[in-house]
Order: structure tokens, then sequence, then C-alpha cells
């Protein structure tokens, strides 16, 4: 495999991001809790797992840090790549209203 740039990746960091979210949301809203409660909850988890995979927030892994880089397959032996670390934390909050009003949407359709 190939690491290349490419155009789609910002697009397809933002969709991963979305997906996260949504099965977040869905795993919350399993239980018997207030909306309120699963909204900030997905919020939070959502932003702590896309911090992970952003690198943002270090993990100590046999004695050094884990440094996980981001990649989306974009051709049969290509690989899109940021370059550097993602950004998907940063999206996280402009995202979440969207997600959850769709996912509230077609819950009670």
């Amino acid at each position: 495999m190939k690491l290349v740039h490419h155009d789609s990746f910002d697009d397809r960091q933002q969709a991963l991001t979305a997906a996260l979210i949504e099965a977040i949301a869905r795993e919350l809203k399993k239980v018997d809790a207030p909306e309120e409660l699963v909204e900030q909850l997905t919020g939070s988890i959502a932003f702590a797992v896309t911090a992970l995979i952003d690198d943002s927030a270090s993990e100590d892994f046999a004695g050094g840090t884990l440094s996980p880089m981001l990649t989306f397959q974009v051709g049969e032996e290509e690989l899109a790549y940021a370059g550097g670390n993602t950004w998907m934390h940063e999206y996280v909050a402009r995202l979440l209203p969207s997600v959850l009003q769709k996912l509230n949407g077609a819950s009670s359709a």
C-alpha cells in the first residue's frame, strides 16, 4: 500500500466522526436515560475517542506512546493520509447537533 495525499481526506474524517457519534448515541439510547444526558454523554465520549485516534490524548505504551495515524483506502493500493495527526475531535461539537437531529428524526418516524 502506498500513502497518498487525497482531496477527500477531510470529508472522510468528518464522515467517520459523524458515524462514531451516531454509533455512540444509538448505544446510549438503548438505556432509559434522559435525552439531555444521552446527548451530553454522546458528545463527551465521541470527543474522547476521536482525541485518542487523533493522537491528541497521548497514551503510554511499552515505554513510549501510542501514536495512531489514520488512513482511508482510496484505491486498490492507496491509502489517503493527512500527512500527520488528524483533527476529528475538532469536528465533534459541530457535527453533534445534526447527527443527533438526524438520529432523533429517524427514531420518531
